[in-house]
């Protein structure tokens, strides 16, 4: 079924392994984190809602648990579809760790999962979360599109690591039934009235038709990710950051649910790339240019949780886990396409500062939303007098039930949608796009080769490249913004305009050294100065009070963190003092490294503070 064999076939999900410091996180997020036990913490909503089988939503279910429930909302049973979401989420990051963490019990697991999920198919190929009675005849709310799209992304994934050709033969039966009820324009699949989040959602089932396109070559695939994205323009109102209409419109602002307008930049990117109409294009360019007005200083982008036409701010505005997740991914889409370094740099960047500073450095919990400059984790954003609110989106926790458990299965999907989108195969040439410690299998002309990086990157400005096997292709090297002097063997290259180098052919590609010189940078921008080295943000660590306010079970609990005063709050760069790069032992590249720079306290006076990338903080300050 895959597309016609080139010199080197296209990367797929598993071609890449995480090594080194990145695989002991994933394998302490699977074996001890709730990236691994979520299902245990919330089963009521993982494994006791079998929604894509015994339990599918039909016209006689009025109710259903989906965590946090708001009474105030207008509830039906077309809305009853959040816990496919929270399960396939889920899935989509666990069967990926499992897989590229090798964990034995936890494959064993997976493989389970995916033959109980085979096996809820009906005989004509559908699968889903509702019955007879509901099934592509809704009139709201509802998730049809989104249940299938998040559920078939994880499936998708372990075809693409395991060939397991049943599941590809599952796949797309199933939605060839989806593309049989709604066919090209015959059919409104988004005409709907009040639709909520999930109609919203469902246009990532573009995701799935990208996903089938790049594994069969089959333009029908592509055919209907376009159509649903011009019947979401004709027909959708409730999410409308992505309609090419307010694109066009330089007055428009982004204002809707964050993680709808970032995810949908996927399916306008898609069309941008595969169609000859040259509206999608105009409207990526749009698109882009707004999303500069929103992307905070870390590179996470507003979603805490809309985004309500603002300007991303150090200290009032946040961002939420789910959309770092899917910005990421739609950078990647982006450096698909248009294969540029911005991009790579840009996933990069929002990886190791945004979503790695959201993660807590010494327990297994995140932050539902976090913001560049974090005083207190109260609950609200900034909260110095951490008192009752019935917002509870700033504080750190593994499940996040009272909100929604939407981040918690995003966070398990990050790092493997990073590792997926190291290499590129064009041709005959290997692109590698993102560092890190990892180790990519291929084939050139049928033979093999594996390409291990060797590397405390973000925190080492070095790269050792192992190349064993068939070395007889071109490999092409991303130079980073941050590069200061990009030398291979010692030999400094310049990059082409794309961002990259192309290594001469009479290097020997079985042992390559990558130097890149970070230094310490000072940038003054329009939301304020900030320190960077390399491809990680630093922050000034600030003192909090913890405050336990729930134990789920073992060592898995939510905690608040209060503002304690901590003077270091109030300081100010001191823009020409001296800069010192600390390298301190250990693996973990976000605890190895620190930087000594000068401040001005309140009184005017000059002293001297320790900084931290972001990953290594819970309260700080970053941005000045």
């Amino acid at each position: 079924m895959k597309k016609a064999n080139a010199p080197i076939p296209p990367v797929q999900f598993g071609d890449i392994q995480p090594e080194g410091w990145i695989k002991e996180q994933m394998e302490y997020d699977l074996k001890e984190g709730f990236v691994g036990h979520l299902d245990e913490l919330v089963p009521d909503l993982i494994i006791e809602d079998d929604i894509y089988g015994k339990d599918r939503l039909t016209k006689k279910v009025k109710s259903k648990d989906v965590g946090a429930v708001n009474s105030e909302g207008e509830w039906n049973v077309q809305f009853l579809w959040w816990n496919s979401e929270t399960q396939s989420n889920w899935w989509d990051g666990y069967i990926r760790n499992a897989l590229l963490t090798g964990d034995k019990e936890a494959i064993a697991k997976v493989v389970k999962y995916v033959n109980d999920k085979l096996a809820t198919q009906d005989p004509d190929g559908y699968i889903g979360v509702y019955a007879d009675d509901l099934r592509y005849d809704h009139t709201t709310e509802n998730g049809e599109l989104w249940a299938q799209a998040s559920l078939f992304r994880g499936l998708l994934a372990y075809y693409e690591s395991t060939n397991d050709q049943k599941v590809l033969d599952a796949v797309i039966k199933a939605v060839e039934v989806t593309m049989e009820a709604y066919p090209i324009g015959q059919s409104t699949p988004f005409k709907t009235v009040k639709p909520f989040a999930g109609v919203g959602h469902g246009l990532t089932f573009t995701d799935v038709c990208d996903q089938l396109y790049d594994i069969t070559g089959e333009q029908k695939y592509l055919d209907f990710a376009k159509f649903l994205l011009d019947d979401y323009n004709l027909h959708q109102m409730a999410e409308e950051d992505i309609l090419l209409k307010n694109l066009a419109d330089k007055n428009y602002k982004f204002k809707g649910h964050g993680v709808h307008t970032y995810e949908h930049l996927r399916s306008l990117t898609l069309a941008a790339y595969t169609s000859d109409d040259p509206k999608y294009k105009e409207g990526l360019q749009h698109y882009l240019e707004k999303l500069e007005d929103v992307v905070s200083v870390s590179g996470g982008p507003i979603g805490d949780e809309w985004i309500f036409g603002r300007h991303a701010d150090a200290d009032s505005t946040g961002y939420e886990y789910c959309s770092l997740q899917e910005l990421l991914d739609s950078y990647a889409v982006l450096n698909k396409f248009d294969h540029n370094s911005a991009w790579a740099d840009k996933i990069e960047w929002l990886l190791f500062n945004a979503a790695q500073g959201a993660r807590h450095p010494h327990q297994s919990s995140i932050a539902y939303c976090k913001s560049d400059n974090s005083y207190s984790m109260c609950g609200h954003i900034n909260d110095h007098e951490c008192k009752e609110s019935k917002e509870n989106r700033f504080k750190y926790s593994p499940v996040h039930k009272d909100i929604a458990v939407c981040c918690a299965p995003n966070a398990g999907r990050i790092y493997p949608y990073y590792i997926q989108n190291m290499w590129q195969a064009e041709g005959n040439a290997l692109y590698l796009d993102l560092y890190g410690p990892s180790s990519f299998t291929s084939r050139v002309n049928g033979k093999k080769v594996t390409v291990e990086q060797v590397t405390n990157y973000p925190a080492s400005d070095q790269v050792e490249l192992k190349i064993s096997g068939n070395t007889v292709f071109d490999l092409v090297l991303r130079v980073p913004q941050w590069a200061e002097k990009f030398e291979i063997n010692g030999k400094e290259f310049s990059a082409n305009n794309k961002g990259y180098v192309i290594v001469p052919s009479d290097v020997d590609k079985s042992s390559i050294t990558i130097k890149m010189g970070f230094s310490p940078e000072i940038h003054q921008e329009k939301q304020g100065t900030y320190v960077s080295y390399g491809p990680l943000l630093f922050a000034l660590p600030l003192e909090g009070v913890a405050e336990e306010v729930k134990v789920w079970k073992g060592d898995f609990k939510d905690q608040k963190y209060a503002y304690s005063q901590d003077e270091k709050a109030t300081y100010t760069l001191a823009t020409n003092s001296r800069m010192k790069v600390q390298q301190i032992d250990g693996e973990n590249p976000f605890e190895s490294v620190t930087l000594e720079m000068g401040f001005k306290n309140t009184e005017g006076k000059k002293v001297t503070s320790t900084m931290k990338p972001l990953g290594a903080t819970v309260l700080r300050k970053s941005v000045f």
